[in-house]
């Protein structure tokens, strides 16, 4: 039960932390939402694909997934074109120019072309990183698999995170340790009770619910004895003091307040916030008053408010626009505030 948790816990804070898929095909397009319809635009707000999806997600390697309406996934293009015809149950970004996807109730890995690289024979697959690709089979043991579908690191974990930096969590008999593509042991965890991938050569450590961080020899660097932490973005990380770990119905740190430490462990902005974002381009969105019932605004990296508070969501920027929510209706705004898609639904 211990171990379920620990899992959630670490997947929630992982969510947040892992950078936005990278085009590499031209100028960022973004997913915008009208008349209920996901399409996409420019960085200048310009339609360029007209909304015709159920759901659509970033383009990576110039495709990105989307929801048909008949209801199943597929691909577009940069012209939205459909590039891979939409017949799955799951699909996700293109990254190292394999994307994950499902049918039935299995995963496995295509290429751009739509060719399965890794067979769908999988319960679970994760997306590819540092040349590896994390699977689970069908005993529930967790393991990696190369470009070509070869199981390079053997199937026998009872959980694992993906590779980050060129290392990867694995967890054995409830002990967890760090092993290179080649499945040899680099750093031996197994004194923490949760350990996380690295991001900006720094680990979260936890014992007993307190929170730290490891460098890339195993040593903490950051003393373990912080509430509640997210990974290193931007040369920073959020850190919780005065919160506590819950457990049931879902793994997730409530209470206290968060703020923002460098790599050293300094305190950068003292804990003040009710929930963090990371940091992208030199600013992070913040809640102030609360999940449920507080909003959503920015800080720079000296804890200064950049945009007030005003949303009900807020995300990262990227490429100087983020995406914020009111209510039903969604939109995008500029570094200062400003809608460059007005908020709709």
């Amino acid at each position: 039960m211990k171990k379920a948790w620990a899992v959630s816990l670490a997947l929630l804070c992982l969510a947040a932390a892992v950078p936005a898929l990278p085009d590499g095909s031209g100028e960022r397009l973004y997913a915008v939402l009208r008349g209920g319809m996901w399409g996409y635009m420019d960085h200048a707000g310009k339609v360029v694909i007209a909304p015709r999806f159920l759901a659509a997600h970033s383009f990576s390697d110039g495709l990105a997934p989307v929801r048909a309406a008949e209801g199943k996934w597929g691909y577009i293009d940069r012209a939205g074109k459909m590039a891979i015809p939409a017949k799955y149950d799951v699909a996700g970004g293109f990254r190292e120019g394999l994307a994950m996807v499902k049918e039935g109730d299995r995963m496995g890995y295509i290429d751009p072309s739509g060719k399965a690289a890794v067979p769908l024979k999988y319960l679970g697959v994760y997306p590819f990183s540092d040349g590896r690709g994390m699977v689970v089979g069908t005993d529930y043991k967790w393991g990696f698999v190369d470009r070509e579908g070869k199981e390079v690191v053997p199937l026998r974990y009872d959980s694992a995170y993906g590779f980050r930096e060129e290392l990867a969590v694995v967890v054995l008999g409830g002990k967890a340790s760090y092993i290179g593509p080649d499945g040899s042991v680099a750093i031996d965890a197994s004194r923490f009770d949760l350990a996380m991938p690295f991001f900006e050569g720094r680990a979260i450590a936890m014992v007993r619910d307190r929170w730290g961080f490891i460098d890339r020899t195993g040593k903490v660097v950051v003393p373990i004895e912080w509430d509640g932490a997210f990974p290193f973005s931007d040369g920073l990380a959020a850190v919780n003091k005065g919160g506590r770990v819950r457990r049931v119905p879902a793994p997730s740190i409530v209470g206290g307040k968060w703020g923002y430490i460098d790599r050293e462990g300094n305190v950068v902005i003292k804990p003040r916030f009710d929930f963090p974002g990371k940091f992208t381009e030199g600013v992070a969105p913040v809640n102030v008053g609360g999940l449920e019932a507080g909003k959503w605004g920015y800080i720079d990296n000296t804890g200064d408010t950049v945009i007030p508070p005003e949303f009900d969501e807020a995300s990262e920027f990227l490429d100087g626009l983020a995406r914020v929510r009111q209510g039903d209706k969604v939109g995008y705004i500029d570094r200062k505030g400003r809608y460059v898609w007005p908020l709709r639904k």
